[in-house]
């Protein structure tokens, strides 16, 4: 079976032939136009084919369906989450990962000793941040960048976490904000 990723959700019809906008989840909204069909992640089997697609104000989308041809068909798609095979997605070779690409995986460190498993993705400003479930029910915090992810290797991940500079002896934890 194809693997799905979530690139957006339905906010609202828009026009009259029932065309949807969509909230985008993907960075890039130019990889929208490579997108052919979605499916709802309600209902999996439900395929929806996009008929068309262009850029709308305030970085999203809008596309249109098959089938869907009256704004109140549209409406009836606010809110669904929309999932769009993998690959018709950029992919690693472009630098892309999605959360599907870590979503229960095994991380390691550079020796190989379990760290534990992808549990979360954290939208955190500047940069995403994974949270993996310890063996001991603990947590680990990283930063979803390249020099931290250094390789997937079958089903698990190979990572570098960052290293917490301990205060030199004498010295205070630092201000505080």
């Amino acid at each position: 079976m194809t693997r799905l990723v979530a690139v957006g959700e339905g906010v609202r019809s828009q026009g009259l032939n029932g065309a949807l906008r969509v909230r985008p989840w993907l960075e890039d909204a130019a990889a929208y136009r490579r997108i052919g069909e979605v499916f709802l992640q309600s209902d999996p089997g439900r395929r929806l084919e996009v008929e068309s697609f262009h850029l709308a104000g305030k970085g999203s989308v809008v596309w249109k369906f098959r089938g869907i041809d009256t704004p109140e068909e549209a409406e009836a798609l606010r809110g669904a989450v929309f999932l769009a095979g993998r690959a018709s997605l950029p992919g690693e070779a472009e630098g892309v990962l999605y959360w599907e690409d870590f979503e229960g995986t095994e991380a390691v460190d550079e020796s190989g000793a379990l760290l534990g498993r992808f549990e979360d993705l954290l939208g955190a400003g500047g940069n995403d941040v994974l949270l993996i479930r310890t063996p001991e029910e603990g947590e680990l915090l990283i930063p979803a960048l390249r020099e931290v992810l250094l390789r997937r290797e079958g089903s698990r991940w190979v990572v570098r976490p960052p290293r917490m500079e301990e205060p030199a002896a004498g010295e205070e934890g630092g201000d505080a904000l």
